[in-house]
């Protein structure tokens, strides 16, 4: 959607994406799979009239639900027929001219990250940028067994080929890989986008966490990032106080909130719960571990792996 001035200028945007699924029926969603995007707008009137606008969207294409993202707070109080969700932060590293100083920082403020770095030099972790298809089904391997340890769906591997296809070309996907003896042993899925780096998607090799690959891989795409003059680099969600937020903050992350808000046709804001909100999210990687959760983490990788085909096509 764009925002107009009465000058007939284009001064902001909201993109919004239908998806439709057998038992979720039709949703609108500002924005599937990525990191938040928008409302863009140079004043809060702006603002509500995007979000406004939406929800009439919502209602005229017979959609069950309307969901933004966003790092902005308070929208609810713009727009009432908004219902706010809880949603954990992601983690911001703010990048500095010369990456090397930051890592002589670490030396003082986070000892065991200096150490981590040290022991993956010293195995003889290297990192390269990857594109061949050889190169994505290694990542995707990894990143089955990683998301089957953590009790989250993993996204199906035509998203990432149609990822790379699609944004490969401009430089916006980049695939990262962390070598040792031969193998690959970490590897994660970026988009570079603007001023920053984000980091989509991550797996690794548990038999081979000793010699670090992962702090190996982080630290070459910190180098790469800040030497092609990106501002930020944004490792992604995790809980606070989880051990997957130490690992992120140890690296000088700060904490950035993230907000979910729902629009559901008909409900008032804030009171009646978004419809199926439950269908489709059972697997969250969240700390409760249920019945189904510990389930999942012994499941045989080719199930897993159909399961997320089949939840992500049809919820």
């Amino acid at each position: 959607m764009a925002l107009q001035s009465p000058e007939g200028e284009v001064v902001g945007g909201l993109p919004i994406v239908r998806t439709r699924g057998l038992l979720t029926g039709r949703r609108m969603r500002s924005l599937p799979v990525v990191p938040p995007a928008g409302p863009l707008a140079p004043h809060e009137d702006g603002v509500r009239a995007l979000i406004e606008a939406a929800c009439r969207l919502t209602d005229d294409r017979g959609a069950r639900v309307w969901t933004l993202h966003a790092r902005t707070g308070g929208y609810e109080e713009l727009v009432p027929e908004l219902r706010p969700l809880p949603k954990h932060p992601t983690w911001i590293l703010e990048l500095p001219a010369d990456a090397d100083e930051l890592r002589a920082g670490w030396k003082k403020t986070s000892n065991n990250l200096w150490r981590s770095l040290r022991k993956a030099d010293r195995a003889g972790v290297t990192v390269r940028e990857a594109s061949s298809e050889h190169d994505l089904r290694a990542f995707y391997a990894l990143y089955l067994r990683t998301m089957r340890r953590r009790s989250t769906l993993p996204r199906p591997y035509r998203q990432l080929r149609e990822d790379r296809r699609l944004l490969g070309p401009s430089g916006a996907f980049r695939l990262f890989v962390a070598e040792h003896e031969g193998d690959i042993v970490a590897a994660g899925v970026y988009h570079a986008l603007g001023d920053g780096v984000d980091l989509l998607y991550n797996g690794s090799d548990d038999s081979r966490l000793d010699v670090r690959p992962n702090h190996a891989l982080y630290w070459h795409v910190i180098e790469w990032a800040a030497a092609a003059g990106y501002a930020h680099m944004d490792f992604g969600h995790a809980r606070p106080g989880s051990s997957l937020a130490g690992f992120k903050a140890q690296w000088s992350a700060r904490e950035v909130p993230e907000y979910r808000y729902d629009y559901v046709p008909g409900a008032a804001g804030g009171v009646a719960a978004s419809p199926r909100a439950s269908v489709g999210r059972a697997l969250e990687g969240r700390a409760r571990q249920g019945r189904l959760e510990r389930v999942w983490q012994h499941l045989p990788l080719p199930l897993t792996r159909l399961a997320a085909g089949v939840a992500h096509r049809y919820l």
